[in-house]
Parts: structure tokens; C-alpha cells; sequence
């Protein structure tokens, strides 16, 4: 697969419509800087396309779609609308929704509902589990289960936050030993330096493509981990969130508060 011919999407992103520290607009502005920069020195955008995902609300993507539309020239950037939906079984994201998902349903009926709506099921961080870190928790032990394993669109392979170091290769693993879905990366970003640090690449370049891709298996999950410094401006940011990405003078010109 040559990737200079290929698309990229961070799949799993929050906004402070959940319990991001970045507003839809402030992430939009980001991907855009990020995308110029990568432009003027090496001839190609870092995204393609990105997915905004708050735990059970699809108002941080329409919000982040509705700024970009008002802001950016037409293919500037495309956005999908997405949740991520807490089932009783653990999270699942919901790509290219209409309407929001019920959450605390049975991972089955979830699925079923993302799919009602004609949209793509993936388990989010399927193996993630911190008794106090309710918003880690995956469907773990239910992509392989036969009921609802081939439901599923696609797993999530590669998860950028550093808990989920080993439970990735233990994703990927039961995944190519069991089902063998479409694989897929995303940042699962709540803050800025957090944002593009796990992402799918994709054949083509718009969403549209992206679905397709999905659908017929070539997707793959790229990208790792944040480490320590990243942790480090999250919790400041979280504490001080109001002075978040306002030191940056480019930033500030650029960000809609």
C-alpha cells in the first residue's frame, strides 16, 4: 500500500460538548493549521477527514461541520458525524449518525441502532478497563462473541491513550484470531497535542471513501501512543481550560470562543 495515494482520518475525537478541553471550533481550527503546515512543507494535508465523537452527543460534530462550512472553502476538510455511545457493555463509536443513540443499551441493540440510522458500528478501545475511569470502558470479551462480533463494522486497533499500550496488541490479536474486522486508529483526543496521534488510512480521500474502505476491509490503523508531556497539558488544561491553545498567537487569531 503506497500512502502517498491513500487518505487519512482521526476516527475518535471529543470536543468540550463532552469532556474535551477544546471547543468544535478550536478542534476544526487546529486540523486546518495543522493541515497548512503539513502542506507548505511537504505538498499533503495530514486529514483528510475527521470524525468528532463526544460520549452520546452528535451536537460537537454538527457544531464542528456547521464552523468549518461558515469559515473554510469547500474541501477543506470533511466531517463525519459521530458519537461515542455508551452501552451497558462498553463504548462503541458511531460514525455518519443522523440523530443520537440511546445510550445504556446492550451492545446488540446499540449496533443495531447505528445501523438503523445506516451508520457504522466500531468498539472503541475494546480492552480498556479503569474501575475509575468510567469513559475507558470497552465491549472487550463481545467482539468476539458470535452473536455480536460479525455486527460489528470494524475494531479499534490503535487507541493514542497511553493506557492502552498493551490492550492495542491484545485488541489486534483476538481480533486476527477470531473475526478479523476491519481495523482502525483514532486519537480518542480530548486536548490538542493529543489530536492525530492514532488515525486510519484509508483508500481515497473523502468520507465517502473512507466508508467504502471500511466496508470492503482495506482500512488500517497507524500511528501510537502520547506519552508524558502530553499528559502533562491535559491536566493543566483541564485545571485552566479557558487559557487552552490561547498562547499560540496563531492559535488565538484562529480560535472561535
Amino acid at each position: 500500500m503506497d500512502e502517498r495515494y491513500f487518505g487519512s482520518a482521526d476516527l475518535h475525537m471529543h470536543t468540550t460538548v463532552s469532556d474535551g478541553t477544546m471547543s468544535p471550533q478550536a478542534v476544526v481550527n487546529e486540523v486546518v493549521i495543522q493541515n497548512l503546515i503539513s502542506e507548505r512543507s511537504s505538498g499533503r494535508r495530514v486529514y483528510d477527514v475527521i470524525a468528532v465523537t463526544d460520549h452520546d452527543a452528535i451536537e460537537g460534530a454538527t457544531t464542528a461541520i456547521e464552523y468549518l462550512d461558515s469559515h473554510y472553502e469547500t474541501g477543506t476538510l470533511e466531517i463525519i458525524v459521530g458519537a461515542e455511545v455508551s452501552s451497558k457493555d462498553g463504548h462503541i463509536l458511531a460514525l455518519d449518525i443522523k440523530k443520537n443513540v440511546r445510550k445504556d443499551m446492550s451492545a446488540l441493540d446499540t449496533i443495531t441502532a447505528i445501523h438503523d440510522q445506516g451508520g457504522i458500528a466500531i468498539a472503541a478501545h475494546p480492552f480498556a478497563y479503569i474501575p475509575f475511569m468510567k469513559g475507558l470502558k470497552g465491549i472487550g470479551k463481545f467482539i468476539y462473541d458470535e452473536n455480536i462480533g460479525p455486527l460489528l463494522d470494524a475494531v479499534e486497533i490503535r487507541n493514542a491513550n497511553p493506557t492502552e499500550t498493551i490492550n492495542n496488541l491484545v485488541t489486534q490479536f483476538i481480533n486476527s484470531i477470531t473475526f478479523k474486522k476491519p481495523v482502525c486508529g483514532g486519537s480518542d483526543s480530548h486536548f490538542q497535542s493529543a489530536i492525530g496521534k492514532s488515525y486510519t488510512i484509508f483508500e481515497g480521500r473523502t468520507k465517502e471513501d473512507l466508508f467504502a474502505s471500511i466496508r470492503a476491509g482495506t482500512v488500517r490503523a497507524k500511528g501510537y501512543v502520547y506519552g508524558l508531556p502530553s499528559i502533562y497539558n491535559y491536566i493543566r488544561d483541564r485545571l485552566k481550560w479557558k487559557r487552552f491553545c490561547l498562547e499560540d498567537p496563531l492559535h488565538r487569531v484562529y480560535h472561535d470562543w
